[in-house]
């Protein structure tokens, strides 16, 4: 089996493309400023695994130009295709099957991936093998305590279903927190670990997204989840209402050096 076929969120689904462009627009900013924080510049080799739609490799390859690479790698490049750079190289690339022929790497890269990945554990071992001595492993993840707090009842009752339905699929929604205790067992140091959690409101581009992310998979959420029709029409209504407030998502990025 490759890791694609354990992927719920596939990118023939219609409308994922639109999706994955919302989240990188929700994510980018958060992981470059901790991306600039490790001190990313000129020269440097970046390897990114699951780059999805590229735009955070575009914006790394911007930073290490003009003697610096970066290797944007995804298990489907499709929606990589028009990426043109002459430090960008678009590789498919099975992380949890595959090693790179070109290692070391000074950043190795991964944000919202591990989740989805049984394997996620080895897969943080390998990442860290990739490494050079001194080099710096960025790991962004969710963790979705936020929802604990959610309101109406029915919608913590709904994000319960929810992260139960997804962890019967091979999801871990709370591997963010994790992952700093990982990378202690590993030897890494200079470790650090903060948790962005965005509190949004219906018709909000956070709220469109998770409105995409949730009909995607609404017929397995009552199928193999037992949500209720009721449920997900509520969940719909909401998050088109301007007026309803919730967090769900505490978007835990890790960054970590490995020893010299």
């Amino acid at each position: 089996m490759k890791s694609s076929d354990i992927y719920l969120w596939q990118h023939s689904l219609k409308g994922e493309s639109e999706r994955l462009q919302m989240m990188s627009d929700l994510l980018d900013p958060n992981c470059k400023f901790h991306l600039e924080r490790i001190g990313i510049k000129s020269g440097w080799r970046c390897l990114e695994i699951g780059a999805g739609n590229g735009s955070l490799s575009k914006w790394m390859s911007q930073k290490v130009a003009p003697n610096g690479h970066v290797v944007a790698t995804d298990i489907r490049t499709d929606l990589m295709s028009d990426l043109k750079s002459t430090n960008l190289e678009v590789r498919q690339f099975d992380v949890v099957k595959d090693e790179p022929p070109d290692t070391p790497f000074d950043l190795v890269v991964i944000r919202a991936l591990l989740h989805h990945l049984p394997q996620r554990r080895e897969v943080v071992s390998k990442m860290i093998r990739w490494l050079k001595p001194g080099g710096w492993l960025f790991i962004e993840e969710p963790d979705f305590y936020p929802t604990w707090t959610a309101e109406p009842r029915s919608q913590k009752d709904f994000w319960s279903d929810f992260i139960s339905w997804a962890a019967t699929n091979g999801i871990d929604y709370y591997v963010g927190r994790k992952v700093a205790p990982w990378l202690q067992e590993e030897g890494m140091k200079n470790i650090n670990a903060e948790g962005h959690a965005i509190y949004y409101n219906g018709g909000s581009e956070f709220a469109r997204w998770w409105i995409s992310s949730i009909a995607e998979v609404a017929d397995s959420l009552q199928s193999q989840g037992g949500v209720s029709k009721d449920l997900l029409d509520e969940f719909f209504t909401l998050y088109n209402n301007p007026d309803y407030w919730t967090a769900t998502i505490a978007f835990t990025a890790t960054i970590a050096q490995r020893a010299e």
